[in-house]
């Protein structure tokens, strides 16, 4: 097991260019960790091998089983199937702190709906992004979908969470607890939380829309 998921690492490394001294500086590991898991000597944790999947733009199941397609589903395609349209209201990342109360209401009348096909079930609103921290997922000015009925936190996937009266767009990551950019800036550095009382989960991003 171990043997087979070293050698689709190295694979995926190998196709992007990256070297393991450069996935090992992405991932806070130390470059021999990364040649340990690749000759599979030893497997890496589950929060490293998804982070690794993100770096190395590859599905975690695959990365992982082998299973399934080796690329990461797409973010703008929509699902198959009956299409259902829900109005979505679209509101301010002020407005979206206020719903980390989880009793919270925020009036809808007057403020903007935007349609979307295939939610499924949830109590959902969009945001329309800002700044370039997730660009590698959602550039400045695309808009997510947020799942407020979703809170569980699940490594490697996006949230939107309210950190100390701040609303963030981040990747969840639990060990250490941190909020992680995914972009092309290496200026955006991670956000790392020292008590649970530091952050509220406002919901999960459930798909990311960007106009051409």
């Amino acid at each position: 097991m171990a043997i087979a998921i070293g050698r689709r690492l190295a694979q995926a490394r190998e196709d992007r260019g990256i070297s393991q001294s450069g996935l090992a500086r992405a991932l806070g590991v130390s470059r021999g960790a990364v040649g340990q898991w690749e000759t599979g000597q030893t497997s890496p944790a589950t929060e490293n091998l998804s982070q690794a999947a993100i770096e190395l733009t590859v599905a975690f199941d695959w990365l992982a089983t082998g299973r399934g397609t080796k690329a990461p589903p797409d973010p703008y395609q929509p699902p198959a199937g009956p299409r259902r349209l829900q109005q979505v209201p679209v509101l301010s990342w002020v407005s979206a702190g206020k719903l980390a109360d989880a009793g919270s209401q925020i009036p809808v009348e007057d403020v903007p709906l935007l349609a979307f096909a295939d939610l499924g079930r949830g109590d959902f609103f969009a945001l329309k992004v800002r700044g370039d921290s997730m660009d590698r997922l959602s550039p400045e000015g695309s808009v997510i979908v947020v799942n407020r009925a979703d809170r569980a936190l699940v490594t490697g996937k996006a949230y939107v969470f309210c950190v100390r009266g701040e609303t963030t767009f981040k990747l969840w990551h639990a060990d250490p607890p941190y909020l992680a950019p995914y972009s092309t800036n290496p200026a955006n550095q991670p956000i790392f939380i020292k008590r649970k009382s530091d952050f509220d989960v406002i919901g999960r991003v459930r798909r990311t829309v960007l106009d051409l």
